[in-house]
């Protein structure tokens, strides 16, 4: 019974560092996810700034384009009005000028007025792209290296399963049935706690084992579980 439970020890060992993997796989996922979704966020910002800026620009290339078409006809219509004969061309032409002369005090008001828009949103621009990039350096590290976890879990996972086998080898098939059946049960591996002169309580629920108790799990000549929580006893020297 001593060489099994020593062995339980070492399968215990085992089936919990291969349970906190598969804890990590699940959880790596969401912490990547998250990482990503702090730096998609201030990308966005960025861009969204970006659209905007460009945005502007545009209309004050479109505004000035007006003042200069509209300048070019108003040119063209004060050489008409040289050319006039009668009254009637006369008071059109000159409601053709100041047709023009309104639409390009209106265009090139429309460029000064985006020409400031254009620039708080340059200043704004800097802001953002601070930001961005401070939580790019700050994060990119960090998903890079979860990222990678995550692309070789499977195989730190398959390595670690295989290293139940020696220990389960060596195991009586009645010891294991037990072990195997309190593991299910818990849905966990921790299911071992280890008892001394000194832990007198079961380090799964906390219930302190009687003197009695403490004596038989001390001969470490059969298998006893916690009264309590049912985990299996195992004897650890001080």
């Amino acid at each position: 019974m001593q060489e099994d439970l020593q062995y339980l020890l070492s399968l215990s060992a085992v089936d919990k560092k291969v349970y906190e993997l598969k804890l990590t796989k699940k959880d790596l996922p969401v912490r990547i996810q998250n990482l990503k979704e702090e730096i998609d966020r201030e990308k966005i910002n960025l861009e969204k700034i970006n659209l905007a800026i460009t945005e502007t620009k545009v209309k004050i290339a479109e505004n000035q384009d007006v003042v200069n078409l509209e300048n070019t006809s108003l040119t063209e219509s004060n050489h008409r009005l040289e050319a006039i004969s009668t009254n009637r061309e006369y008071d059109a032409v000159h409601l053709e000028i100041a047709t023009h002369k309104r639409n390009i005090d209106t265009a090139q008001a429309n460029v000064i007025h985006h020409q400031q828009i254009l620039e708080n949103l340059l200043k704004d621009k800097e802001s953002v792209e601070g930001v961005f990039k401070q939580v790019n350096d700050a994060n990119s590290p960090e998903l890079n290296k979860l990222t990678e976890e995550l692309n070789g879990i499977e195989d730190r996972i398959a390595e670690e399963v295989g290293k139940a086998d020696a220990p389960r080898e060596k195991i009586s098939k009645k010891v294991l049935a037990v072990y195997d059946r309190v593991v299910k049960r818990r849905g966990n591996p921790n299911v071992i706690a280890a008892i001394n002169r000194s832990q007198k309580a079961c380090l799964v629920c906390n219930r302190t084992q009687t003197p009695q108790r403490i004596i038989e799990i001390s001969k470490k000549n059969a298998l006893l579980t916690c009264e309590s929580c049912g985990s299996i006893m195992v004897w650890k020297e001080d």
